[in-house]
């Protein structure tokens, strides 16, 4: 006597079926969706963050080697739209341009200030200004003093 086949192997083994497919992209779907908004917003936090220090360390970088009176010349910063540039020289325009070193800037974020800060040889003096990094959603401010400190402001 033979046995009902209960289950034929052949016939339910066949693969994923189109609506398991669907499911499965529709949960990753969702799931991406709730997702973009933080990690979009944690990008931007970061390249603020990221171009602040720059900015920060990039003045200071230029006031120390005034201070220890590098090439015995005053140095300076230039902000470009895509670079900042430390130079060596009385201004942008007197650099010596073989001194020049470039960092590339974020676009999304913006910079209020002077375009160009030249700190004194020996002394470090300079103008007093105040930039302001800003994208929109937040803002911070960097000061530098007639002696020379950058330093951020305790608000």
């Amino acid at each position: 006597m033979r046995l009902p086949k209960v289950l034929d192997i052949k016939k339910y083994s066949s693969g994923i079926t189109l609506i398991e497919i669907l499911i499965v992209l529709g949960i990753a779907a969702l799931l991406l969706g709730a997702g973009a908004p933080v990690a979009y917003n944690f990008y931007y936090q970061a390249q603020f963050e990221s171009e602040y220090s720059l900015l920060f360390s990039t003045l200071q970088q230029a006031r120390n080697l005034s201070l220890v009176n590098h090439n015995k010349s005053a140095h300076g910063v230039y902000l470009e739209s895509e670079t900042f540039i430390t130079f060596q020289g009385s201004s942008f325009a007197a650099r010596t341009a073989s001194q020049d070193r470039e960092f590339p800037r974020a676009t999304q974020v913006t910079i209020s200030g002077p375009v160009e800060i030249v700190f004194a040889a020996l002394s470090g003096e300079t103008s007093s200004s105040t930039f302001s990094v800003s994208n929109g959603d937040r803002s911070r401010d960097i000061f530098v003093n007639a002696e020379g400190l950058v330093y951020e402001p305790n608000y």
